[in-house]
């Protein structure tokens, strides 16, 4: 470090600041001596990294310091004429951070932030040898971290923007390799090394194509040929190679008529593998290996689409069409996942597009956003009619010799009309659209019946405003069929408590929406209940209902009466019961009290609101903890209770008293609840009965919820 400061001192760029006294940057008061304050710094941090307890962020703000040091001294350095050869503080602060950044890595090896410094550090030199090493060293320390395989291939492969790196396919392709192998099962991971490695090798075909253009080689090219081995590496297009890794030839020598035939024949079969490798036979190869590493899942063909779909190679339409090949012979119509591999290969043409050199590549996140249609005009059109014949042709079946029709599956004609309406719903082209929902409406007549089908005919029928005695006829035809938990038969697919849920739901909107007849309406609401009387869902849609219809007595009357109903055992949600309704809904018998209690506290003064909730406690002892607890914040104060004699306050604490009875008595109260009743006791001068409370929560709890009690209990004494 002496001789360093030194050279720094020596060249005026770090000094005791005389020379900016003469300059007049600074003044006397501003004087400042740099050399002693980099000494001075770099000790602390020394100390800092010498001490037992040190950290890696010790080591960051070391580093971090240095950098700065070095941007201050290329700004001054670049500021004096110079004209001598580098010296020793040219490049010593460099240096000193690489062997900061080994010191940090070696003393917390599994420190992610460290490496990622270290590699950000190491593309800054203009040392390939230094980034590979550092590479190296990260990807033995954490074998696992996929970003590291990823940065060390496009090293190898395509290098950095100073034009270090680069090239080495097979080096490239050997760390895909060994990565997969480091990160088999983690599917996530997989699927970026695939990625990578199918980057690499169409690089490699492109890198081949472009030279044999530059050479005037290939077909209808003529001229010499040069032969370019898989295992050897690539030299850029204008035929410079990287100096560093130059391999040395061997000398040339004369032929005889036999050796030169041999010649020939090698070459010709090198240049016909080569031709192979331009038409992509390599990255073939590699699909087909990430397939099987896979086991030709669904999902690996949808991550392989969204590799191919927008690479920027003159491959991309044969490959595409090898791995729809593939998945055309892993799925067939006796498949379970048949219906979606047939969407993949019926809806094509809408989402893959040829590449052109013509036109600017598109960003990447745009041509692989989901769902997204790449076609346009009448390209889109046309691809539109393609995709609706290929659905027809499978839906309507095959027929082999002797043999009778192959019916279509369900799936396929759910998925067949899902991508419809979808399609219908995105385009705005009004003769599209009339073609997209004529084709809807045949394949919803000739479609066999299903929950899902049936939801979709609704919706058809509501978007093409249909008559309203068909659609209700329609959402009755539902509720027959599907509106009840059955098993799977021979013609009709198995029916959950979740799909008859959707059933009910969507046939009471529906009616609600669009019949004129309020008994049909109320028939409509006590059938359905009847059938899932615990779908809190069913219950929510007839509260909102009964409180905008009826008047207010008829709305109470019913509250009371559906609280009553809803503490039946049958309007208890089974086990196995899941709402696929996203609006998370309570259970009927925590849902209609709630709601009761709501509205009577909107509608009703005090007193009538306190006789209410009285009612109800004394007519459903089975209420949960959370209503309960509910309750009390609903009668809280500022509700305006007042007694007859004027009197306010003292009523609504006794009513709240009541409720906390029910609370700590039932099953379900635990010392949260016994510590919140004491306390509010305390705090509105009871503490004769705060103290009894307290008495009677320590001879009921037990064990844990005891000890619990006794020390929230202290907290609130040691607070007040």
């Amino acid at each position: 470090m002496l001789g360093e400061l030194r050279d720094l001192e020596r060249r005026k760029i770090f000094s005791k600041a005389s020379r900016w006294l003469l300059l007049g940057v600074v003044s006397s008061t501003d004087l400042t001596d740099e050399i002693s304050d980099i000494v001075t710094k770099r000790r602390g941090f020394e100390l800092a990294l010498a001490s037992r307890d040190v950290k890696p962020a010790d080591y960051l703000r070391y580093i971090e310091y240095e950098g700065r040091l070095e941007k201050l001294r290329k700004a001054r350095a670049g500021r004096i004429q110079v004209t001598t050869k580098k010296t020793l503080s040219d490049h010593s602060i460099a240096a000193h951070v690489t062997h900061l950044h080994r010191l940090s890595t070696r003393r917390f090896p599994s420190s992610i932030p460290l490496w990622n410094a270290f590699l950000a550090h190491s593309l800054t030199q203009s040392s390939p040898l230094l980034i590979s090493r550092t590479l190296s060293s990260a990807i033995a320390m954490h074998p696992t971290h996929v970003a590291y395989w990823l940065m060390a291939s496009r090293w190898e492969s395509d290098g950095d923007e100073k034009g270090m790196g680069g090239g080495n396919e097979e080096a490239a392709r050997r760390l895909c390799m060994r990565a997969l192998r480091f990160l088999k099962g983690k599917e996530e991971e997989e699927g970026q090394i695939w990625k990578e490695w199918i980057r690499v090798e169409c690089g490699f075909a492109e890198r081949v194509r472009a030279r044999w253009a530059v050479l005037g080689i290939g077909k209808g090219k003529g001229g010499a040929e040069e032969v370019t081995r898989v295992g050897e590496k690539s030299m850029d297009v204008d035929g410079k190679d990287d100096e560093e890794n130059a391999e040395v030839e061997l000398p040339a020598f004369d032929e005889d008529d036999e050796e030169a035939k041999v010649k020939r024949e090698v070459e010709r079969q090198a240049m016909s593998g080569q031709e192979a490798i331009i038409d992509g036979a390599i990255v073939r190869v590699v699909i087909d290996n990430a397939l099987a590493s896979f086991k030709h899942s669904l999902n690996s063909y949808n991550l392989l689409l969204s590799i191919l779909r927008p690479l920027a190679s003159p491959l991309r339409t044969s490959l595409l069409t090898h791995v729809y090949t593939s998945l055309h012979a892993h799925f067939p119509s006796s498949s379970p996942s048949y219906a979606s591999a047939l969407h993949i290969l019926a809806t094509r043409s809408l989402y893959d597009l040829p590449f052109s050199t013509k036109h600017p590549k598109r960003p990447t996140e745009e041509q692989v956003a989901a769902g997204e249609v790449l076609v346009e005009g009448e390209k889109l059109v046309d691809a539109v009619g393609e995709c609706v014949e290929v659905y027809w042709k499978a839906c309507k079946g095959r027929k082999g010799k002797g043999k009778s029709k192959e019916k279509a599956s369900v799936k396929v004609w759910e998925g067949f009309c899902e991508w419809l309406e979808g399609m219908a719903e995105q385009t705005d082209e009004e003769n599209l659209n009339l073609f997209l929902t004529a084709n809807l409406t045949t394949a919803l007549s000739l479609a066999p019946p299903s929950p899902f089908l049936s939801l979709l005919h609704l919706r058809h029928l509501l978007r093409t405003s249909a008559a309203h005695s068909t659609i209700l006829s329609h959402a009755s035809t539902c509720t027959t069929l599907f509106g009840r938990a059955s098993p799977a038969t021979a013609s009709k697919p198995e029916i959950t408590l979740e799909t008859a849920e959707q059933i009910w739901v969507a046939r009471l909107e529906t009616v609600v929406s669009l019949s004129p007849s309020t008994d049909e309406i109320e028939s409509t609401f006590i059938a359905a209940l009847k059938a899932l009387p615990f779908s809190g869902r069913l219950w929510d849609v007839q509260a909102s209902w009964i409180e905008q219809q009826k008047e207010q007595e008829q709305i109470l009357e019913w509250y009371q009466q559906a609280v009553l109903r809803v503490l039946l055992a049958d309007a208890k949600p089974p086990v196995n019961f899941e709402s696929r309704f996203q609006d998370e809904v309570l259970e009927p018998r925590e849902l209609v009290p709630r709601r009761y209690l709501a509205y009577v506290s909107e509608h009703l003064d005090g007193a009538e609101l306190e006789e209410r909730v009285r009612v109800l406690l004394k007519e459903a002892p089975t209420l949960s903890l959370e209503f309960l607890v509910f309750v009390l914040e609903v009668v809280s104060e500022g509700m305006g209770f007042e007694s007859s004699s004027g009197g306010k306050g003292k009523k609504e604490q006794r009513f709240r008293e009541t409720v906390w009875e029910r609370v700590v008595a039932h099953r379900a109260a635990g010392s949260e609840e016994w510590v919140a009743y004491a306390e509010e006791l305390l705090k509105s001068g009871k503490v004769t009965e705060s103290a009894d409370v307290v008495r009677r929560a320590d001879r009921i709890l037990k064990g844990a919820e005891k000890d619990l009690f006794e020390r929230r209990w202290r907290e609130v004494c040691d607070r007040d």
